[in-house]
């Protein structure tokens, strides 16, 4: 008789109820592969939990403390789920130690297969990086003009990525030479027609730093 392969146990952290429990839904749907467990709090140690799927809306404010405590302080395996139009999010995640992700509009049997992969401890097949990807920006060029089409000025960008003033000042120029702009505000009109979020309603919209 061929024995069931372990049930892997998950734990979902969002900020946004119904990303949460659109997610503990869709895994529902596989009892017999994953299990939802819930953390005590986001501070916690996470025993017994294999698998912590983390929403990158966490990291929309900046504060990237709860994230690093799940990479550092337990022993759950974090798999990023992405918001497709917040690349810079998913990029924040990866460089805080996250090691997987998968998009958001990711289907349910999907997500049980990449949750299975990361419990194993290997990455998932991730698709290409469709924002960016032709002018052939990478991954930190991505979430710089992410951050760019948001509205925030290249200090505040600077700080946020824990980069000096003169390395974001080089990012920017190659980003800019890639998708052919020379000015801010061109950066931000490119960004937004290639799919990138336009700026936040609830921020400034008016680009900084030209």
């Amino acid at each position: 008789m061929q024995l069931k392969p372990p049930l892997v146990r998950v734990a979902i952290v969002s900020h946004q109820e119904l990303v949460a429990r659109g997610t503990v839904a869709m895994l529902a749907d596989y009892p017999d592969r994953v299990v939802v467990a819930a953390l005590s709090s986001t501070r916690s140690r996470a025993k017994g939990i294999h698998v912590i799927i983390y929403d990158t809306y966490g990291l929309r404010a900046g504060d990237d403390s709860e994230l690093r405590h799940l990479v550092n302080e337990t022993d759950a395996e974090i798999l990023v789920l992405s918001r497709d139009m917040r690349p810079d999010l998913r990029a924040r995640a990866l460089a805080l130690g996250a090691g997987s992700w998968v998009s958001m509009s990711i289907r349910a049997g999907d997500l049980v297969d990449a949750v299975e992969i990361v419990a194993a401890g290997r990455h998932p097949i991730e698709t290409p990086e469709s924002l960016g990807a032709e002018a052939g920006l990478t991954l930190r060029e991505v979430e710089i003009i992410a951050l760019i089409a948001q509205g925030l000025s290249n200090v505040e960008i600077a700080a946020q990525l824990y980069l000096s003033a003169n390395t974001l000042k080089s990012h920017v120029r190659n980003s800019y030479r890639k998708i052919g702009v020379t000015s801010r505000s061109q950066a931000v009109i490119w960004a937004v027609q290639h799919g990138f979020a336009p700026p936040d309603p609830e921020g400034r919209v008016t680009p900084k730093g030209e």
